[in-house]
């Protein structure tokens, strides 16, 4: 892909976080498990997995060909990343200290200074933590010279992520990992080193592939590879559940696959076309991801005690998904700065 290209945002990608940011709704909210328990898990605990995945992917795509070609973005992105993650955690630390209240308030703060640094100031964000390690990990190995292990070491701690995951039966017949997935903050140990880190570098990786399989696969046949990917990630599922030697199916080797082709296909349709609507897509998708913990709680809250009834789960995830995509599109609409700091 040439320099031209390059700088011209692709619409596609914008247009799959909007999607992945629904899903991430879906995941926090469990819809159709009201109508069916079977359709419930797959809509909302299978289908939806390529999720954060991709936020992962398509971030370290961006940044790590910016490594890659020897510029030096670290300062910038880490700003614009903290300044984010900053507004929207203030917003969460205060509705926390509102709702719940504190006698101790040294305790509050190291509190809040903890989940900010390591576990996420909201349940969705932990994203921020690994999105940060990456982002210096990585850094810090092209500045040491070690740009070749980057992948291969990724493709092992994803391993055994998956071991950990999907694959937990095998994986604790092994000593070390045992451990490992026995230590009670093993989640956060997962979510920053095994996860967040493999695929944010598996965007490098698609980086890495782009000149070298461009004019040797087709978009036809890159299109049905990623049809592939999806039965044999689907396929993995239904045998590591089938088999029960799954703790969980948040991380597969079928998804990596899924994941690194899904963002393949993205950059090889850009639909230049559709960047306005591109645009819109971005704001609403970042709106949806950083504020629906907040609109799920308010609407429960309203259900509770205003309609004295509980919204089940699919109204739920429709009303937090239309309040989430007005609140984007109001923003969008009204291009103010102090607003776009919120959705960056």
């Amino acid at each position: 892909m040439d320099e031209t290209k390059q700088r011209i945002r692709n619409s596609s990608i914008d247009i799959f976080r909007c999607i992945c940011a629904v899903m991430v709704v879906a995941i926090h909210t469990n819809p159709f498990t009201d109508v069916s328990e079977e359709l419930g898990f797959v809509f909302s605990q299978v289908l939806t997995r390529v999720a954060v995945p991709f936020f992962f992917a398509a971030a370290g795509y961006f940044y790590m060909q910016k490594l890659e070609k020897g510029q030096k973005p670290f300062f910038a992105y880490m700003k614009k990343l903290l300044t984010t993650y900053l507004i929207w955690s203030c917003f969460y630390f205060l509705i926390d200290f509102i709702q719940w209240g504190h006698s101790d308030f040294k305790d509050f703060v190291l509190s809040s200074a903890y989940k900010f640094a390591v576990t996420g100031s909201s349940y969705q964000f932990w994203f921020f933590p690994a999105l940060i390690f990456s982002v210096c990990f990585t850094t810090f190995l092209f500045r040491i010279k070690g740009r070749k292990i980057v992948i291969p070491l990724s493709i092992v701690l994803y391993i055994i992520g998956c071991l950990g995951c999907s694959y937990y039966e095998l994986g604790v017949q092994i000593p070390i990992l045992r451990n490992l997935f026995a230590f009670s903050g093993f989640e956060t140990i997962r979510r920053v080193f095994l996860m967040g880190l493999p695929y944010f570098v598996s965007g490098y990786l698609v980086y890495k592939l782009q000149s070298k399989t461009e004019s040797k696969i087709s978009n036809k046949m890159l299109l049905f590879i990623r049809l592939g990917c999806a039965v044999i990630w689907l396929t993995e599922i239904g045998i590591v559940k089938g088999l029960k030697i799954a703790d969980n199916i948040v991380i597969t080797p079928g998804l990596y696959l899924l994941v690194v082709v899904t963002l393949a296909v993205l950059l090889r349709n850009p639909l230049p076309k559709f960047r306005s609507l591109s645009s819109a897509c971005r704001v609403v998708a970042n709106f949806t991801f950083y504020s629906h913990p907040f609109f799920i709680m308010c609407l429960g809250s309203f259900a509770d005690n205003i309609l004295n009834k509980t919204f089940t789960q699919t109204p739920m995830f429709l009303i937090t998904v239309c309040l989430t995509a007005i609140g984007g599109l109001i923003i969008y609409k009204l291009n103010n700065k102090f607003l776009n700091a919120l959705v960056k």
